[in-house]
C-alpha cells in the first residue's frame, strides 16, 4: 500500500564504472519510492560520474569531489591523497547534515569496497549522532577483507546488513576461498553478525535504465524462420571485451541458422567500440545485431534460446530467473594479484540451477564458443527455480515499511 509519508532516505554508492552497482542502487530507489511517492530520495556518487544512468528521476544526486575509482584502477588498488579524502568526507558530511536523512543506505560497504572506510568512517559517526539509521545493502555476500579489524568497529554504526540474494550464494561463494583459515575467518564473520545480516533474495531493476538503445550496428534481421537466437552480454562493459570480439567471430562460424544479439555494455569505451564495429563489418554472414547497450536488456534474455554471458549479478539472477541454456564466463580479475571469487561461486550455482556451461576466458575462442553454442542449444530440460530466490523487491519493501511505517 502506498504511503502519503514523506521520510526522506539517502544512497551512498561507489564503482569501477560498473553499471550493475548503479542498476542496483536504482532498484532500490524504485522499491522505496512506490512505497513512499511522496518521500525524499538523494544519492551520493562517489566514483565517476555515468551520465547513462537516469538517478536524477528519483532524487537528488551529489558527485563526491576527486572521483578516483574508475575502470583505469580496477586491476590495482585505489588511491586517494589524503587531503582529498579529507574533502570529500567533508562534502559528504554537509550533505548528510543537509538532508538529515531518516536511513542513510550504503551500497556494498562494508562488505566491499574497503578503500571507502577512509571517507565513510566520519560521517558514519555523524549520521549516529544524528540519530540516522544505517543500512548497508549488497548484491552478494562478499568480503574483500575478512581479517580487517576496522569491519568490526565500522559494524558497529549498522543497524542492517541486507543481502540481496539467496543464503545459498554465501555456500558457494566460502567454496570458492582456497585456505581453510580463509574460509573459517569468512563463515565467523557471518556467525558474530547474524542478527543484523539477512539474506532477501534477488532485486532486479523493474524499469529500463538507459536511455532507449543506443550505439547499433545492425548487420541484418534473421533469415531463416527456425533461427536459434543467441544474447550475448558481459555486464556494464568494464572487463572482458575479448567475450564480445569473439562472439562476433563465432556467429560467422555458425551460419544463419543462429542469430546473435549481442550487447557490449553502457561502459564499453569508444576504442572497443570501434573494434567491434570493425568485425561486424567485416562478417561475412548477416547473422547480428550489435548494441552499446540497451534498455530491453531482460527481453533479449527472455527471448533468446542460448545466453553467453560473464556472471555478473543481473546477467545472472536473469539467467536463473528465466531458466535459460547458458554459457557463462566468470570474471576473475584484471591481474594475478587482484581476483573476484564471487563471479567463480556464482557461475557454479548457475551450473548446479540450470545446468549452465562454464568458459575461461582462456578457453574462448570463436571455434570453442560457437562449438559450446551449439551444444547448448540442444538442451532441452528446463529447471523451475524458486520464486524465494527473486523475492528481493517484496522483502526490501517490507523493510522500508518496519523502519518508517506505512503511516
Amino acid at each position: 500500500m502506498k504511503s502519503k509519508f514523506s521520510p526522506c532516505v539517502g544512497i551512498y554508492f561507489s564503482h569501477y564504472e560498473c553499471f550493475g552497482h548503479v542498476s542496483r542502487v536504482m532498484a532500490v530507489a524504485d522499491v522505496f519510492k512506490k512505497r513512499f511517492p511522496k518521500g525524499s530520495l538523494f544519492f551520493v556518487q562517489a566514483g565517476v560520474p555515468q551520465p547513462i544512468a537516469r538517478l536524477e528521476r528519483w532524487g537528488r544526486v551529489y558527485h563526491l569531489p576527486h572521483p578516483y575509482v574508475s575502470r583505469r584502477n580496477f586491476s590495482r588498488s585505489s588511491y586517494v591523497t589524503p587531503g582529498a579524502v579529507e574533502e570529500r568526507s567533508a562534502f559528504l558530511k554537509k550533505v548528510l547534515i543537509k538532508e538529515n536523512p531518516t536511513i542513510l543506505i550504503t551500497e556494498l560497504f562494508p562488505l566491499g569496497r574497503e578503500e571507502a572506510r577512509h571517507e565513510l568512517i566520519p560521517v558514519l559517526m555523524e549520521a549516529s549522532r544524528q540519530g540516522t539509521v544505517l543500512w548497508a545493502i549488497a548484491g552478494y555476500p562478499l568480503l574483500t577483507d575478512p581479517v580487517g579489524a576496522w569491519r568490526e568497529k565500522v559494524m558497529d554504526f549498522y543497524q542492517q546488513i541486507l543481502i540481496l540474494s539467496p543464503r545459498m550464494e554465501k555456500d558457494y561463494l566460502v567454496r570458492t576461498l582456497p585456505f581453510p583459515e580463509q574460509r573459517q575467518k569468512y563463515l565467523g564473520f557471518y556467525r558474530k553478525y547474524h542478527d543484523k545480516i539477512s539474506f532477501h533474495g534477488y532485486l532486479l531493476p523493474s524499469l529500463a535504465i538507459v536511455n532507449g538503445d543506443t550505439d547499433q550496428r545492425i548487420n541484418s534481421k534473421p533469415k531463416v524462420r527456425d533461427v536459434c537466437r543467441v544474447t550475448v552480454v558481459r555486464g556494464g562493459g568494464v572487463c572482458y571485451p575479448k567475450v564480445i570480439a569473439q562472439a562476433i567471430r563465432a556467429s560467422d562460424v555458425l551460419g544463419e541458422k543462429y542469430f546473435f544479439n549481442v550487447v557490449a555494455g553502457p561502459s564499453t569505451t569508444d576504442q572497443e567500440w570501434s573494434l567491434f564495429c570493425s568485425l561486424v563489418d567485416k562478417k561475412q554472414i548477416r547473422n547480428l545485431s550489435l548494441y552499446r547497450s540497451t534498455e530491453n536488456y531482460e527481453a533479449l534474455i527472455k527471448e533468446s534460446h542460448v545466453c553467453v554471458s560473464i556472471a555478473s549479478y543481473h546477467s545472472a539472477v536473469m539467467l536463473l530467473k528465466h531458466s535459460k541454456n547458458s554459457i557463462v564466463i566468470p570474471f576473475l580479475g584484471n591481474s594475478k594479484k587482484m581476483s573476484f571469487p564471487e563471479q567463480t561461486a556464482r557461475a557454479k550455482l548457475l551450473k548446479k540451477m540450470i545446468g549452465a556451461h562454464i568458459l575461461s576466458l582462456d578457453q574462448l575462442t570463436a571455434a570453442d564458443l560457437a562449438k559450446s553454442i551449439r551444444k547448448v542449444s540442444l538442451r532441452k530440460q528446463k529447471m523451475a527455480i524458486s520464486e524465494d530466490w527473486f523475492l528481493g523487491e517484496r522483502n526490501l519493501d517490507q523493510e522500508f515499511a518496519n523502519v518508517l511505517g506505512s503511516h
